[in-house]
């Protein structure tokens, strides 16, 4: 069993409660955060199957659609089958969608900004208008997850340049005449060579031993290096 089913259980010990925690009622202090109602914790039509059966996901869309065309207070009601017919209809489409995200959709559609019904609710306007509340989900999550896309470079640069920004200050202290034309080793060498990560007894004699000439490094694949990535060797100001 997955462990998304083991806790939706744990949370709620009957589809009833589960129910009674995704009411009609609640559609307006629910959907006043639309951002959770989108990406918060509620589960989807699929999980709520997955865990209480399809009865309690069709019996839950049936008592939204029904409390729709109660709101609307059509004339002609819809039917049961109707109802039933368009609960089935929308979990074949969009399985995938939270609880909160259908009842931020009827909150819209009770709210005309899909357009005026005139006084008739009816299961193709109810399919026709999810679509277009479809739409602005894609939207909704294109733009999140390109703001978080963002936002997550951007932590990398900042991590990438404070651990470059901390190397430098390692490279000063340890090499003389570090980031000038007398320095024994470059900082990009100081890289490669992994002499960050000696000791700086061991440090010091790998310098020594560069410096009396006793080692020698490969230049001509460093200029090249440097040619190409110049920001590895460069010191990050103070």
């Amino acid at each position: 069993m997955y462990p998304e089913i083991i806790k939706l259980r744990q949370r709620y010990n009957s589809a009833a409660a589960l129910m009674a925690d995704y009411s009609p009622d609640m559609q307006i202090p629910y959907c006043r955060d639309k951002e959770k109602c989108f990406f918060g914790s509620a589960p989807s039509l699929r999980l709520v199957r997955e865990a209480f059966g399809e009865d309690a996901v069709t019996s839950w869309l049936e008592v939204q659609i029904n409390n729709l065309s109660e709101f609307a207070g059509c004339k002609d009601k819809l039917t049961d089958a109707q109802i039933a017919e368009t609960a089935e209809m929308i979990f074949d489409e969009y399985p995938r969608y939270k609880l909160t995200e259908f009842m931020l959709y009827f909150q819209r559609f009770k709210r005309g900004e899909y357009g005026r019904f005139y006084g008739r609710v009816d299961p193709i306007t109810i399919m026709h208008f999810l679509r277009t509340f479809a739409e602005q989900r894609a939207t909704v999550y294109n733009d999140y997850y390109r703001e978080k896309e963002r936002r997550e470079a951007e932590e990398k640069r900042r991590q990438e340049d404070a651990e470059h920004y901390a190397l430098c200050q390692r490279f000063r202290q340890r090499v003389p005449g570090a980031f000038t034309p007398s320095a024994p080793i470059t900082l990009l060498q100081y890289r490669i060579f992994g002499y960050d990560r000696l000791s700086d007894a061991a440090f010091a004699d790998e310098l020594q031993a560069i410096m009396s000439g006793r080692k020698k490094l490969p230049t001509h694949v460093f200029k090249m290096l440097e040619m190409v990535h110049p920001e590895l060797s460069n010191p990050i100001p103070d």
